[in-house]
């Protein structure tokens, strides 16, 4: 078998039949590919739904229900049952392009690297914007090499953009950690490694800006915290291994704490905390040697939102302010009246 494909599924009944369908249409047959379901607890009608794949495809799907253990259990779970050459992994509110998978597997892993990655483009399902890419595969190698090398190179952070090969991770013992930004991690796990890595210029998976329960979207104040606290273990994992100057990575683990301040940032704006539990946090900020810092290529508006993050993690009326903006008068009536606009 060529492929498995891992499909964790939690709450995303808008968007899990797009996705099954597309792996549907991939131009493999039954006995190249398989396509493992891993219902995380999922309480809307998400089980229904994978049952009846599962009965109309029994050669295709296969379903796994467990009590919720998050994104990275869910991968988990369906990583230890794959039989495929490689794995692949797949959110169920995303979705592949026709014919994708067979394309990469007989143009990009002949000579079977340990790490294919290949591009993906937004879409927007809410009304705020929609971003058309190409509907066809077709692409070329933009780097084939050291993973390491690729790793500081790209920023590679997604795990559903990827081939990994399930020798590689099975020699490793590579699996997902159970924190937010789990992505990160695990590519961080495999890259160090040095695995033979190729990245292709084919933009072929499509991923959903506009599940408003996805985690990235959540302003759910316990969840947005555990997230914050999530970033300042891995910031620590990731900078456990930069400790010595020599080390040949330490480019990247300083990019991936940079992406992890950032999402730690974004959590913080999203979210009105007490002053004490806003003070717990910047007291846990205070002590990191490291500080949001922005690409240099950045536009001054993102300039502006930076510092306005930087702003309420230094100062708690700054973050007040900052989170009534955000919250109230943009999410709630400016981008609803957008929305309604660019409908009309």
């Amino acid at each position: 078998m060529k492929l498995s494909v891992i499909v964790p599924v939690y709450n995303v009944e808008r968007f899990l039949q797009r996705c099954l369908d597309s792996l549907l249409r991939q131009g493999l047959s039954a006995d190249e590919y398989e396509v493992i379901c891993v219902n995380d607890g999922s309480p809307d009608n998400c089980a229904q739904i994978l049952t009846e794949y599962e009965e109309k495809h029994p050669d295709i799907f296969r379903v796994i229900t467990q009590e919720n253990q998050g994104l990275g259990g869910a991968r988990n779970t369906g990583t230890a049952l794959a039989k495929g050459e490689y794995v692949t992994y797949l959110d169920s509110d995303d979705f592949i392009i026709d014919n994708a998978y067979s394309y990469l597997l007989e143009h990009f892993c002949k000579d079977k690297p340990d790490v294919l990655c290949y591009g993906h483009m937004h879409i927007y399902t809410d009304g705020m914007a929609l971003q058309r890419g190409d509907t066809h595969p077709d692409g070329e190698v933009i780097f084939d090499g050291d993973g390491v090398d690729a790793y500081n190179q790209n920023p590679l952070p997604f795990v559903w953009s990827k081939f990994y090969k399930r020798a590689f991770l099975e020699q490793y013992n590579i699996q997902s950690h159970i924190v937010s930004c789990q992505d990160e991690i695990f590519n961080f796990d495999v890259f160090r490694h040095h695995p033979h890595t190729r990245i292709v210029s084919s933009n072929v998976c499509r991923y959903e800006l506009g599940n408003e329960n996805s985690i990235q979207r959540t302003t759910n104040k316990q969840k947005a915290m555990r997230t914050m606290d999530d970033m300042f273990d891995n910031i620590e994992y990731v900078s456990s291994y930069i400790t010595s100057d020599t080390w040949t990575m330490k480019p990247a683990a300083i990019r991936d704490i940079n992406n992890f301040l950032t999402t730690y940032h974004k959590k913080l704006s999203m979210v009105l905390l007490s002053w004490n539990e806003w003070n717990h946090y910047h007291q846990k900020q205070k002590a990191l040697p490291y500080h949001l810092e922005l690409d240099g290529d950045a536009s001054l508006a993102e300039k502006m939102v930076l510092g306005a993050k930087r702003m309420a993690g230094c100062c708690y009326p700054f973050h007040i302010i900052l989170s009534f903006t955000r919250n109230i008068l943009f999410m709630k009536c400016i981008r609803p009246a957008f929305i309604r606009k660019t409908k009309a």
